[in-house]
């Protein structure tokens, strides 16, 4: 594999996620072992993350009825159980949920927001890398939706999950994401779910739309969304559940890990990942040095550095650690939010080429 598989999704909410349940059937079986056995080894038995999925399947259609349309889509394109779907869907919650408690090691990973006046080309740009389990960068996918009642998107998923982590619509709105850690995660899991979110961001028309999805209600689990609007715009917010903190670009760069950056809020996962406290730093000075000048070969560049390996930013499995605790950055994403393209590889960006998407039809 030498990219990440590129599907365009079109029709009703229903018929893409057939289209994307027929395509990814092997993919999305392997993502439902791994984090079955993830879930497991932090604690939470099979049983117990079904019946947590089951009862928030009908609130995501209370919440956002097509997302579940599109969620039984695949269930029925795939063949496997709606309520499986519905786990891989809210796994995000399931799994911070377990880590609130700071015992157990995770890993995160390192995004950054640039504004036009500190680029080579004068575009706005967001991205980073994803760092996660080695087994998911073999379902990692790039899916196109094309749908008439919402904006199109380009965005980076795993297989079977509806919401996109990464991407950008064809408003030149763009989205990447950091996990957060912090006292509550967890206390009330019956909130609208993390993936959920990044899919009514991706569907957003006017960038006030696409924040209201991450503030107007309280979150189930900490997270961290990094907006950018084409026009010159970055906003970073910081989700709790006890309410959201915002963090605004400095010198037109801005860079996030895995730390609260609010002083407000009490953070919890430098805890279990201490060098998430010099990741944002190094890769701030990374890209400040180049202030005016920075183009996609100054980012590749940047998001490829070893300090403190393997707790870098381009991070490459710990062979000394767990199994279920050995991560890598499983894709590196760089979002070109003018010209509506996404770059992303295979793998960490240091061994890997990134391939260019370009969102269809993109204004």
């Amino acid at each position: 594999m030498t990219g990440l598989t590129h599907v365009t999704l079109s029709g009703t909410a229903y018929e893409c996620g057939v289209i994307h349940g027929e395509t990814f059937v092997d993919e999305i079986q392997q993502n439902i072992s791994v984090y079955l056995d993830k879930f497991a080894y932090h604690g939470v038995d099979k049983q117990t993350t079904r019946e947590q999925a089951s009862d928030l399947l009908p609130r995501i259609q209370e919440w956002n009825p097509e997302y579940a349309e599109e969620l039984r889509g695949i269930a029925e394109g795939s063949g496997i159980s709606v309520i499986e779907i519905a786990l891989l869907n809210v796994r995000y919650e399931v799994l911070y949920a377990a880590y609130s408690d700071g015992s157990l090691g995770v890993d995160g990973c390192t995004s950054f927001g640039l504004l036009p006046e500190v680029t080579a080309d004068h575009h706005t740009y967001v991205g980073q890398n994803w760092d996660w389990a080695e087994p998911i960068a073999n379902t990692l996918i790039v899916t196109e939706v094309h749908r008439d009642n919402v904006p199109n998107h380009l965005a980076v998923t795993e297989a079977g999950i509806v919401g996109g982590k990464m991407g950008i619509n064809e408003h030149g709105i763009g989205l990447v994401v950091n996990g957060l850690v912090s006292p509550n995660d967890g206390d009330d899991p019956f909130r609208k779910p993390f993936h959920v979110r990044c899919r009514e961001v991706l569907e957003a028309e006017r960038f006030d739309t696409a924040l209201k999805p991450l503030v107007a209600s309280l979150h189930a689990c900490s997270s961290n969304f990094v907006l950018g609007h084409a026009d010159g715009e970055i906003i970073d917010v910081e989700a709790s559940p006890n309410g959201p903190g915002y963090v605004y670009p400095r010198n037109g760069v801005h860079t996030h890990a895995n730390h609260f950056a609010n002083n407000g809020f009490e953070s919890c996962m430098e805890r279990q990942l201490p060098d998430t406290l010099y990741r944002a730093r190094r890769l701030r000075q990374a890209l400040e040095q180049h202030s005016g000048d920075i183009d996609p070969a100054t980012i590749k560049s940047a998001l490829s550095d070893h300090f403190g390996r393997p707790a870098s930013f381009c991070r490459h499995i710990d062979k000394n650690k767990h199994p279920q605790k050995r991560t890598q950055t499983d894709t590196s994403v760089i979002i070109d939010l003018t010209e509506r393209t996404l770059c992303a590889t295979y793998g960490p960006p240091c061994e890997t080429t990134y391939n260019t998407y370009q969102l269809g039809g993109a204004a």
